[in-house]
């Protein structure tokens, strides 16, 4: 085993001496406290550990609030009792402590803890050692283990380090997890092909941490992931629930988004993770497939592309987000770097952003939603999604006799996401052409060497609003105010066959036009002020119209009111009453 101290010297770039905060060190000084009278009150000594993802973190210079303590010969909930005690008696409140019972279909085999300590969220879990057989990636055997026991059971070499809180140092029994972390590269404590057979989730976890840090995946782990065993073994002993959330854990991170969907690919996953639609013969199912998967490397080519254009103008964030989007790699994409130097801040792409950031007007009826914390990171993590299933595009299922396409299907049924991404993901998929259409439109009009009368301006402003209603999808607000992502996605698929030079940091004069021809659409959205016309009510509802145009109610009524709508987008300054006479004048267009 290697150790770390406060006053080790020799490393070098990226590792650095872990510098924890003063919370951290308080926390530190309060369990190393309760330890020692614990062996003074029972004579056993006690031995405790911060495990895992913040010692990497630390080292790499990078910020975690996930402290994941371990602990060498109690359980966890045992020794969360006792620093309760100690807290209390220094005149702390004490602190409810929740037990997470074992779970081993949801990766928990051993019983947490978990409490808040010094206002921050601990949880307590004892080391160990796992014994496993081959029918089954869940161990048949668990015991408390010696710290290199609980090291070499871990995923990674990077995540099986332990900061030990009695001497304030860095322990790696593996040998390897510090060098590793130097070096860059993912690599199992135990031999690749076992480790992956013992639990073949641990193969989308490689990936993961290899994408996000930028690291590299050493050969032999490469090796095994590519075995058909393997590969077999993660499509027929891991659940599709489990895989979803590794997935998801990959969209969510800020960085290496298109390296994950790389990885991916050319490990041989991609039917793996994003496995396609199949029949079965319940009478509800799925009955019949058309289509083909087009080629793979799209989906790394669309999110790559995407990852570029949603950099371009990165928001306004808080300071917990910043803390989230400070992320360490290894290598920086040189390709990028040179594409946003040419867009960041420039007038042609000033508008690119994948949720409305203006006010509406405060003179409009607007329909009240719930408000989204974090609408641009859900907008931004569904457009990484939709890139990731892409090659799907051409592809539907039938399911109880209806179509559907296999990117929901799979999102659905596959990968069992959340009904919120599912309905997104599909919308921006079935919306691009009448959107790529109405860009086009836009663009030919600004071109037009014909002066645009004030009747032009006005049905451009209501076929715009109308799009932008049919996207926003008002009637659950599924996607509301996170609308742009539709044309930043057409944007994307537009480019992909300037994907080469792209990546090559080069934006020519017609990758140039097509990102300010989508612009345009955004900006004048803006201008216009129908950027928050998704949510706009109608001046005359459909009660009203039934009496005015004295018909029934019916499903008529639904296209009708899409004609007042458009009116009120051509006349957006227009009160009720010249609604209802509008209706009154015009009832042969409601028939």
């Amino acid at each position: 085993m290697s150790t770390i101290g406060p006053n080790s010297s020799g490393l070098t770039h990226p590792i650095s001496e872990p510098r924890l905060t003063e919370t951290e060190s308080k926390i530190c000084s309060v369990l190393d406290e309760v330890a020692k009278r614990y062996e003074a009150r029972e004579g056993k000594k006690v031995q405790l550990r911060i495990a895992g993802g913040w010692v990497r973190d630390k080292l790499l210079g990078l910020e975690c609030h996930d402290l994941d303590i371990g602990i060498d010969t109690m359980m966890g909930y045992d020794f969360a009792v006792l620093v309760n005690e100690y807290l209390e008696e220094h005149g702390h409140e004490k602190r409810s402590i929740a037990k997470i019972a074992t779970n081993p279909e949801k990766s928990k085999h051993l019983e947490t803890a978990t409490m808040m300590v010094l206002d921050m969220p601990l949880d307590f879990v004892n080391l160990r050692s796992e014994v496993y057989d081959d029918a089954s990636r869940i161990p048949s055997e668990i015991t408390f283990g010696t710290p290199s026991e609980d090291a070499y059971r871990r995923d990674t070499t990077i995540n099986a380090l332990f900061y030990n809180i009695h001497t304030r140092s860095v322990e790696d029994f593996t040998g390897k997890g510090v060098e590793d972390l130097k070096k860059g590269l993912i690599r199992t404590p135990l031999e690749p092909f076992e480790t992956f057979w013992q639990d073949p989730l641990r193969v989308m976890r490689c990936v993961r941490f290899a994408a996000r840090f930028h690291f590299q995946i050493v050969d032999e782990a490469k090796r095994a992931i590519l075995d058909p065993r393997i590969k077999d073994a993660l499509r027929t002993k891991i659940s599709k629930e489990r895989i979803g959330a590794e997935l998801d854990k990959m969209i969510d991170d800020r960085a290496g988004r298109s390296t994950a969907i790389k990885l991916i690919h050319d490990l041989g996953l991609y039917d793996v993770v994003f496995a396609p639609p199949v029949i079965d013969t319940s009478p509800r199912g799925t009955t019949a497939l058309d289509g083909e998967l087009e080629p793979v490397e799209d989906a790394f080519k669309l999110v790559w592309i995407m990852e570029w254009l949603l950099k371009i103008n990165p928001g306004p964030v808080g300071q917990d987000e910043l803390a989230e989007a400070k992320v360490y790699q290894a290598e920086i994409d040189l390709g990028q770097e040179s594409l946003l130097a040419q867009t960041c801040g420039a007038a042609f792409a000033d508008h690119l952003y994948p949720v409305v950031t203006t006010i509406s007007s405060p003179t409009i009826p607007q329909i009240l939603f719930k408000d989204e914390p974090f609408p641009e990171k859900i907008g931004t993590r569904n457009l990484i999604l939709t890139g990731m299933i892409y090659p799907y595009r051409n592809m539907s299922a039938t399911v109880n006799k209806k179509p559907v396409p296999a990117g929901s299907w799979i999102l659905r049924y596959g990968l069992k996401g959340k009904n919120q991404d599912i309905d997104i993901v599909t919308k921006m998929m079935e919306r691009q052409e009448p959107v790529r259409h109405i860009v086009n439109t836009i663009q030919s009009t600004a071109q037009s060497t014909y002066p645009t009368s004030e009747e032009q301006s006005r049905r451009e402003r209501a076929d715009m609003g109308m799009m932008i209603r049919d996207i926003g999808n008002i009637g659950n607000a599924i996607i509301g105010k996170k609308w742009p992502c539709v044309f930043i996605l057409a944007l994307g698929i537009d480019l992909l066959p300037k994907f080469d030079s792209l990546r090559s940091g080069i934006l020519d004069d017609e990758s140039r036009a097509l990102i300010s021809k989508y612009n345009a659409f955004l900006a004048k959205a803006e201008a216009y002020q129908i950027d928050h016309c998704f949510a706009w009510k109608y001046l005359v509802d459909g009660k009203e119209l039934t009496k005015l145009l004295n018909i029934r109610p019916g499903p008529e009524v639904t296209g009708y009111l899409q004609r007042v709508m458009h009116w009120q987008l051509m006349h957006p300054q227009s009160t009720k009453e010249e609604c209802q006479e509008w209706v009154r004048q015009n009832s042969e267009l409601f028939q």
